[in-house]
């Protein structure tokens, strides 16, 4: 499947999120639990099951770098811009903090982008359960945008403006990466190993506390659980044929 499709597919998934929620469409909070659960399987076992032993087996402790490097950046872009802190769309927001949170989605997309378009290089069941896990995980963070927008009172031109501008992010990241040549094995497991670490920071850090802060419960854990495993059954069967 391409990538260029797939980054489409989030965009549009982010984009129709954000509007959606501007009108007062909601998933509810189980079917947020149970979709951010889902995305947090997927996304973790592409970074541990995938991405990090193939970025290893190229590159070896330069990948390592990588994944810890990639992680940290996007936890630290976060921290400062508070750009994917859970909002509810009853929560108040000063306006001076939407230049930083818009800031902060934007590498945050950057980054989605970048990591469909190293996925390039693996297999087509690899890159299509990459765009899966990203179109999933980037539900919420439309919802959290469109918060923003509406405890600041945006005009509907910018909701507009602002949600097709941080939306095309996506597959222009993952046209620049796929139109630069990767410099050899190593540099393509650093930056397979930067992937690696985004991912696990968007399963980590966003998605699994999402998923039990909207819907608490065994249920949702099971759910988790048992994607993490099939997906990585998945890609361990894959990889040893």
């Amino acid at each position: 499947m391409s990538v260029i499709f797939l980054a489409v597919m989030a965009t549009v998934g982010f984009s129709v999120a954000s509007l959606l929620s501007l009108l007062g469409g909601d998933l509810g909070a189980r079917g947020r639990s149970y979709s951010a659960a889902f995305a947090a399987g997927i996304l973790l076992a592409l970074a541990f099951a995938d991405l990090f032993p193939e970025g290893f087996e190229l590159a070896g402790e330069t990948a390592v770098v990588g994944f810890i490097g990639g992680f940290v950046l996007l936890f630290l872009t976060e921290a400062f811009t508070r750009s994917h802190t859970h909002h509810s769309l009853e929560e108040p927001l000063l306006k001076h903090t939407l230049g930083p949170f818009v800031l902060g989605l934007a590498i945050h997309n950057l980054a989605d982008g970048f990591v469909l378009g190293v996925s390039a290089e693996a297999s087509g069941v690899v890159s299509g359960l990459v765009g899966l896990g990203i179109l999933v995980h980037q539900v919420p963070v439309g919802i959290s945008l469109a918060a923003v927008l509406v405890a600041v009172r945006a005009t509907r031109s910018r909701v507009i403006r602002t949600t097709v501008l941080l939306g095309l992010a996506i597959p222009l990241a993952a046209i620049l990466t796929l139109a630069f040549p990767v410099p050899g094995d190593s540099t393509l497991g650093l930056l397979t190993g930067v992937a690696g670490g985004v991912l696990a920071y968007m399963g980590t850090a966003h998605l699994l506390p999402e998923a039990q802060s909207e819907q608490p419960g065994r249920v949702t854990a099971v759910f988790f659980a048992v994607t993490l495993a099939a997906i990585t059954a998945i890609l361990m069967i894959l990889e040893g044929g």
